[in-house]
């Protein structure tokens, strides 16, 4: 007899706590919807898979569901839900990223900002622009088309661009522009708790600040381990005049970087500088190995590579 009450007491238990998490579920899921919409929240399999992965070799850990926040005020009152029940985060823009970012290792819920898609403005004579998460480097620069502007971090894929403020995204065009970290003035975050941070001042497009702490900074490469960036403000450059590239073969490595590191103590304007180890399609001598790939902006005037004479060189 003792025996059966302990198994009818187990069973009981069992069945409460099931009841309870079943009820906390539910308590989430339409808190959820309740923000989002009900076209706004999404449990589909192929859904989770697709945010559950990037470009990286890290295996899929999909989130248990996946919202789609149209505001910053949405992406505040999700996180507070998420904060209230002790849920994970995970920020999603264009799953371009090649470190496993995305991946929900424990679960959560996953913010998708695909639909906060808006360039809010533009000051062509400030050299600025603020964008939401949704907005691509492809896009920007398809906007600002006409304008004499673009915005040049080139990290390969079609990137968010909060996506590349988040991950400190960089590339070849590093060398003339900088990284992500050199060319982001402003953030608007949504901490893990719902809180609205301007990491400048709200509004405020600085390029020089001494005013205590550099938040932005500090936001820029924290890989969503902060919070969620719901808006960037970011420097823009003209379009220089012309462009001409050049491809190098060098006998060696040493020969390419000393070579290119006379060229840059030249001041000779480059904008990207890209190594090959297989032959290029456009060398006149297919042989060789060590290629070096020079991009120069010619802004105004010529120069001239300082390459040694037995280089030889291709421009295309």
């Amino acid at each position: 007899c003792v025996c059966v009450c302990v198994c009818v007491c187990v069973c009981v238990c069992v069945c409460v706590c099931a009841c309870v998490q079943s009820a906390a579920v539910g308590s989430v899921l339409s808190a959820l919807r309740s923000i989002c919409g009900e076209g706004g929240v999404s449990f589909g399999a192929a859904v989770r898979e697709q945010h559950g992965r990037d470009e990286s070799i890290h295996r899929c850990c999909p989130p248990d569901v996946v919202v789609f926040p149209r505001c910053v005020e949405e992406v505040s009152a999700l996180a507070k839900v998420c904060h209230q029940h002790n849920l994970p985060i995970i920020p999603f823009g264009t799953g371009t990223g090649l470190e496993g970012g995305v991946s929900a290792v424990k679960g959560g819920v996953c913010f998708s900002l695909r639909n906060m898609d808006q360039v809010l403005d533009l000051h062509p004579e400030d050299f600025d622009v603020t964008v939401e998460p949704g907005v691509t480097r492809k896009a920007l620069n398809s906007y600002l088309r006409g304008t004499g502007l673009w915005f040049p971090v080139d990290p390969g894929a079609d990137a968010s661009l909060c996506g590349m403020a988040a991950t400190s995204a960089s590339g070849t065009n590093a060398v003339r522009y900088g990284t992500m970290r050199e060319n982001v003035l402003n953030l608007e975050v949504v901490l893990a708790d719902g809180t609205v941070l301007h990491t400048a001042g709200r509004g405020r497009r600085p390029r020089k600040t001494a005013a205590g702490y550099n938040l932005t900074n500090l936001l820029v490469g924290s890989e969503g381990t902060l919070g969620i960036i719901t808006k960037a403000t970011l420097r823009l450059y003209g379009i220089p005049e012309a462009m001409v590239s050049a491809v190098c073969s060098f006998p060696s490595v040493q020969a390419a970087v000393d070579s290119t590191v006379q060229i840059l103590q030249a001041g000779v304007p480059i904008a990207r500088i890209g190594e090959e180890g297989a032959p290029h399609p456009h060398s006149r001598d297919p042989s060789t190995k060590n290629n070096v790939m020079f991009a120069e902006n010619k802004i105004c005037g010529k120069h001239t590579f300082i390459i040694p004479s037995n280089v030889k060189i291709s421009t295309y």
